[in-house]
């Protein structure tokens, strides 16, 4: 008797944990995404399933913490979220307006707007410093958020071939879906 009341209770249980829904566990439908170990880089381009109107997002990844030569990446909770736009055309053509931020000039600065949230976009928009880098062998993109007046910097890197990535994604997302 006392195992069928346990059994039953847990499948109360279960039933019950399944019916709820959490806030901290939205839908988040991903249309690209990049990784590479290599150049320590995370790219997503996603939407938020249970928004309206519906809002597209580059996830840039986590920001590491440090100057402008030496970055430190130990936070794996709060990411960078740029707005990209609420169609796939709009998408498209505000990705190609960051790609050709890799021909300025190197060192050259220009700002945009961001979300520095935890897991999810929110609406609470921060200026985003987007500053062109050139090593040796690679051209690359820095995001950063400037913290205190302390000159510690939050900043994460993309290089110019994983965006190309990325946005050939996109774009070929938007041939397989052009009602979207």
């Amino acid at each position: 008797m006392k195992r069928f009341i346990i059994t039953i209770a847990l499948a109360c249980v279960a039933v019950f944990s399944f019916a709820q829904s959490s806030p901290l566990l939205r839908p988040r439908v991903e249309i690209a995404e990049i990784s590479s170990e290599e150049n320590n880089t995370q790219l997503e381009v996603f939407y938020m399933n249970d928004v309206e109107p519906r809002m597209y997002w580059l996830s840039v990844g986590n920001l590491g913490v440090g100057t402008d030569l030496l970055q430190v990446n130990f936070d794996p909770v709060f990411e960078l979220f740029i707005p990209l736009g609420e169609n796939l055309d709009e998408v498209v053509a505000r990705m190609e307006e960051i790609k050709a931020l890799f021909k300025m000039q190197k060192g050259e600065s220009t700002e945009i707007q961001g979300c520095f949230a935890v897991a999810y976009p929110n609406d609470n928009l921060e200026t985003v410093t987007v500053t062109y880098r050139k090593g040796i062998a690679a051209r690359m993109l820095e995001f950063s958020i400037p913290t205190a007046s302390d000159g510690i910097v939050r900043a994460t890197y993309i290089h110019k071939m994983d965006f190309g990535s990325i946005l050939s994604g996109v774009k070929f997302y938007r041939k397989l879906h052009p009602n979207q």
